[in-house]
C-alpha cells in the first residue's frame, strides 16, 4: 500500500512556540522588575539642596531606600512602616548582606531633624554604617 503524499514528512520542521513563550516571559519579567526598581524613587519628595551633591550609583539589592515625604510617615519604597517593621527590615538586610548593607534616606527638605534622627539611630542599632541622604544639586 502506498502512503499518500500529504502524510509523508516534508523535511525538518522547527516548533517555535516554546521559544516564543520564553521570550514573552522574559519581556514580562524585565518590565515588572524595572517597575519595582523605580518604585523606590517614585514617591514625590522635595529633596534638600546641596552644593556638593554626588550622583547616586545604580540601585542594588543590598540598598534600602527609606522615604519620608512631607506628611512625615516613614516608607520603605512606597509601603508605610512603623518603627518595629523598619527595625525588622534593617536587621534582615544586615543579616543578608553584612557590611555591604546600604540605607538611602530620601526626605522632604522641610522635615525637622528630630523626625529623621530615630531612623539614623535605628540603622546604627542594626549595625548599618553606610547611610546616605538623597539631595538635589544646588543651582
Amino acid at each position: 500500500m502506498k502512503v499518500p503524499e500529504h502524510l509523508k514528512p516534508k523535511g525538518f520542521l522547527l516548533n517555535l512556540t516554546p521559544m516564543i513563550d520564553v521570550v514573552f516571559l522574559l519581556i514580562i519579567f524585565f518590565i515588572v522588575s524595572s517597575n519595582l526598581i523605580q518604585q523606590d524613587v517614585s514617591v514625590p519628595i522635595d529633596l534638600p539642596e546641596a552644593e556638593t551633591a554626588v550622583p547616586a550609583e545604580e540601585p542594588e539589592t543590598r540598598k534600602t531606600t527609606i522615604n519620608v515625604p512631607k506628611s512625615g510617615t516613614v516608607l520603605i519604597g512606597t509601603q508605610p512602616v512603623d518603627r518595629n517593621q523598619l527595625r525588622e527590615h534593617l536587621i534582615r538586610q544586615q543579616q543578608t548582606y553584612g557590611e555591604e548593607t546600604e540605607v538611602r534616606i530620601r526626605t522632604n527638605k522641610n522635615i525637622p531633624y528630630g523626625e529623621i534622627e530615630p531612623i539614623l539611630v535605628l540603622a546604627a542599632e542594626c549595625h548599618i554604617w553606610n547611610v546616605s541622604f538623597s539631595v538635589s544639586e544646588k543651582r
